[in-house]
């Protein structure tokens, strides 16, 4: 009995992971460092929306930082190009991390500040802080997230990613109920005697941006254990980028000293490789069709809240508390559908799939708006939580795994430019769309060519990619566009 109880336990364990042996101590430890980095984000994205509006202002403000904060992203992206030439992928992550972690303590220290901090409750466009803020974790995607998924990009083969993906989304979704649990908790804490908070607005923000910085803090030290503990096999990622890579590094070595021309198409050469190869440009597409439909939404929805909010820690739990939702319902998605739908519909029909589901979401929105005004509430609720958690649990493992036959340059270049200024280009088309306040007929018509469009390039980058997994090709590579013809 004992023998057949250890053998069904461990045979409940394979089936349960989907993965190597060899790989399972890589995916424990990417799957808490995703865990930290969602957790974090998840907070401090919330934080800076609702920040940056009780400091400096509402809804126009709010659709001027995300113009500028797309054009301030450029030289912080050319410094980044510059770094994954000289860096190892995972010093790259550490450093970024260390970044964000102390400096989200120091945003911390500051709330309190009598003058710049919260406790001057007189909102101004001139207030600096508020502005520092919002740009500063607006570089968190980007230069975080979208680098932890480059990283594991560059150490994950496609059949692994099939498997691994999930865990490590299902991990993240649990970082970010916990996050918004304990923040939501902890902003509603409230005087048993008078009713009233126990503490300010400013000291509330404080510890929730201390709390989220050690968390982040955590990641470095998970990295460093899966460096020094998992075999070198089992970082190797897809074999074919592989020994491109290496082959690349040989040559570009052998050629010594590099011309100055050279130097400058290297810091430029993320946006060079969106040019060359419409496969890559197509994931800008997909990842930027979505965004605009977002971002549509969430204005909806922030500008909803802060409209009933009589408090900053009101406003912030208001909006946690949909966050909680989002990463409720993605945790359950990921953990009995992801997985089987990718591989019963294959990627293309997967990628075709999300579209067609926010089709869905849209159409449901925007008939709500018409009805009533608790109605049209409801609605932006229920449209933010479901359209993000699918994207969360089922689009974005899926457009990630898009760039795993890809070069070093593409997984990180590209992808970095792809995740900053191309995101905050959807999102200052969607910010100004949504403040044009159009009918709902007219909306209909912006959505149905939006996802029409979508729907396209799904088709197309999928059919490339199945094709480049059965050829064995690697994407961005001289050799491919040269050997095959096809992009």
């Amino acid at each position: 009995m004992g023998m057949f109880s250890r053998f069904s336990l461990r045979t409940f364990y394979n089936k349960l992971l989907y993965i190597h042996k060899d790989e399972r101590l890589k995916v424990f430890l990417l799957s808490l460092s995703f865990f930290c980095v969602i957790g974090t984000y998840t907070v401090v994205r919330t934080l800076k929306d609702s920040l940056f509006t009780s400091i400096v202002g509402g809804k126009e403000s709010l659709a001027v930082a995300k113009l500028w904060s797309m054009i301030l992203l450029i030289p912080a992206i050319l410094l980044f190009s510059k770094l994954v030439d000289t860096m190892r992928r995972s010093h790259l992550l550490t450093l970024y991390s260390l970044i964000y972690g102390i400096g989200g303590l120091v945003i911390g220290y500051y709330l309190t500040h009598p003058t710049i901090g919260l406790a001057n409750t007189q909102q101004n466009v001139d207030r600096i802080f508020g502005w520092i803020i919002y740009f500063f974790l607006d570089g968190f995607n980007p230069f975080v997230v979208s680098l932890f998924w480059s990283f594991t990009h560059s150490i994950t083969s496609p059949g692994s990613a099939k498997g691994n993906y999930p865990i490590m989304v299902a991990a993240s979704k649990l970082g970010g109920v916990v996050a918004t649990t304990c923040a939501c908790w902890w902003l509603n804490r409230l005087d048993a005697a008078t009713g009233k908070q126990l503490l300010s607005d400013a000291a509330n923000h404080q510890v929730l941006f201390f709390a989220t910085s050690f968390l982040l803090l955590m990641v470095p030290l998970f990295i460093a254990l899966m460096i020094m503990l998992v075999p070198s096999r089992a970082l190797h990622g897809y074999e074919a980028a592989y020994k491109f890579e290496k082959q690349h590094a040989r040559e570009e070595k052998a050629e010594g000293r590099e011309s100055w021309w050279t130097a400058l198409k290297k810091n430029f050469e993320g946006i060079i490789l969106m040019a060359r190869y419409p496969y890559v440009m197509g994931i800008l597409g997909v990842v930027s069709f979505w965004e605009i439909v977002n971002v549509f939404v969430n204005l909806d929805r922030v500008t909803m809240i802060g409209q009933v909010s009589l408090t900053i820690s009101q406003k912030t739990s208001s909006l946690l508390y949909h966050d909680f939702w989002v990463h409720t319902v993605g945790f359950i998605v990921t953990l009995i559908g992801t997985r089987a739908i990718i591989e019963y519909l294959g990627e293309r029909r997967s990628l075709l799939l999300v579209p067609c589901v926010t089709a869905v979401l849209i159409i449901y929105y925007l008939t709500a708006q018409m009805v009533t005004s608790q109605a049209a509430a409801v609605s932006i609720a229920i449209a933010y939580v479901l359209l993000k958690a699918l994207n969360y649990a089922f689009a974005s493992p899926l457009r990630e795994s898009l760039y795993i036959p890809t070069t070093k340059s593409v997984k990180f270049k590209s992808k970095s430019w792809i995740d900053s200024f191309g995101t905050k280009f959807a999102k200052s088309i969607g910010a100004f769309y949504n403040g044009l306040a159009f009918s709902s007929a007219a909306n209909g018509l912006f959505f149905s060519a939006i996802i029409g469009l979508w729907i396209l390039v799904a088709h197309l980058l999928g059919r490339r990619y199945e094709a480049a997994i059965a050829h064995g090709e690697v994407i961005g590579s001289d050799e491919e566009n040269q050997g095959n013809g096809k992009e």
